[in-house]
């Protein structure tokens, strides 16, 4: 074993063999040295022996020329110093380099997501997934990304704040699994801190005579059937272009009637298309749901969806409320038709998902508490509902005309006080 003070004029004149790699160690720090390559190729080295263990281990520091011999020496140290701690550098460079890519493990947590999530989750994590993160961050080790990471790409998507919000959120959930699965400390997340972009909200809540305007134009939809909306008609050809966007044509009677029961019932329409005849409670008046964007749920009837449910007539072979055109599928689709009926309704800025909202606006009006608004619409947490909470003014409203008008009337009826004339004196 050669041993020499290593400095960068003996480095430099280090020649190579032509028998194989040597070693040349550093007198002044034992265990650094610099490995010498048939080559010519130098690279800086630690080596020592862990704790408990006999066998000896080197860890390369890096090549001669990439970095100084001052820099190597002060690596060398570090090393030496977490093996003196009982570390193992060797086994965490093993470890390090053996770790999971942001694509590997995000395998694993879509699984989890899938086994855990509705479809409709799953579906929307996967997209955003394959979108925004793995683009950015699919090579990387897990442990690798950082506060400025996630900031960055929240940066890249602030066009979009409400997407770039969620892909936060994603990410979030993403590193807590990460961190179950030891790929990170578990007290690490580096989506922590992240400053979330201002959402505005998008909630459209529909008044009782648009209500009436949309009953008329689906009543008008499953009769004569309507025309198709302007930005449809301009499809011209290809298989995605409706038969009726020329020539009116009756809509099918299950698509209209699930329009309707997202209406009286404020289910989301993926609940509602994929709703099965095992879940219709109509003797208790009650829909019992699977898997729904918030797990099993439980939503009561009110009168009006139950008399709907069974005046639908039953497809046999095919387990579902509203069949599709598949045998034994459920519709999958109504998004062509409720264009069509919001444009005839003169509602074109109605969204589909706006009936639930109405829904519960209408029972927040009512003066229902956030508890019963929860429990009609599958809300898991009563913070969810909150959000309807300043739709119930109108009960207040009411309660301040009265109180009002009750002071109003009591003042106004008070007798006057009574003023006593003062006598004046007769001057002498």
């Amino acid at each position: 074993m050669t041993t020499t003070k290593l400095t960068k004029r003996a480095v430099e004149a280090l020649r190579p063999r032509t028998d194989g790699d040597y070693f040349t160690w550093d007198a002044t720090l034992p265990g650094f040295g610099v490995r010498v390559q048939p080559s010519g190729r130098k690279v800086y080295v630690v080596g020592f022996r862990a704790q408990g263990s006999r066998r000896f281990r080197r860890v390369t520091l890096g090549r001669h020329g990439a970095i100084t011999i001052e820099q190597a020496r002060q690596l060398a140290k570090q090393h030496l110093g977490d093996v003196a701690k009982g570390e193992d550098p060797a086994s965490q460079r093993v470890t390090a380099r053996n770790a999971p890519t942001v694509a590997e493990l995000g395998v694993d947590y879509l699984a989890h997501v899938e086994a855990l999530r509705s479809p409709a989750t799953t579906r929307k994590y996967r997209e955003q997934w394959e979108a925004y993160v793995v683009p950015m961050f699919g090579t990387r080790k897990v442990a690798s990304i950082t506060l400025a990471d996630v900031a960055k790409l929240h940066r890249k998507l602030s066009d979009k704040p409400v997407t770039a919000n969620r892909v936060a959120a994603l990410l979030g959930a993403f590193f807590s699994y990460a961190g179950r699965q030891g790929a990170i400390p578990t007290h690490v997340n580096p989506t922590r801190g992240l400053e979330r972009y201002a959402e505005k909200g998008k909630e459209r809540f529909l008044t009782p005579a648009e209500f009436s305007a949309l009953g008329d134009a689906l009543a008008k939809a499953e009769k004569v059937g309507l025309v198709a909306p302007e930005h449809l008609r301009r499809q011209k050809g290809g298989k995605n272009r409706p038969k009726s966007a020329d020539v009116p044509t009756p809509a099918d009677p299950f698509a209209i009637a699930a329009l309707r029961l997202m209406a009286l019932t404020g289910a989301r329409s993926g609940e509602v298309l994929s709703l099965r005849w095992d879940a219709v409670d109509l003797e208790r008046g009650f829909l019992r749901l699977g898997m729904t964007k918030t797990g099993p749920s439980v939503r009561p009837l009110g009168g009006a969806a139950k008399e709907l449910l069974a005046n639908l007539p039953h497809v046999q072979g095919n387990p579902h409320v509203f069949p599709g055109r598949v045998k034994g599928a459920h519709l999958d689709n109504v998004k062509r038709l409720w264009s069509s009926v919001r444009v005839a309704a003169g509602l074109p800025d109605v969204r589909l998902h706006d009936l639930r909202h109405s829904f519960a606006s209408g029972a927040a009006a009512a003066g229902q508490p956030l508890l019963v608004i929860g429990k009609l619409l599958g809300h898991r947490q009563v913070s969810t509902s909150a959000k309807y909470a300043h739709l119930a003014d109108d009960p207040m409203r009411r309660a301040a005309d009265e109180t009002a008008g009750a002071i109003a009337r009591a003042m106004a009826a008070a007798p006057s006080t009574p003023v006593t004339p003062l006598k004046r004196k007769r001057m002498r």
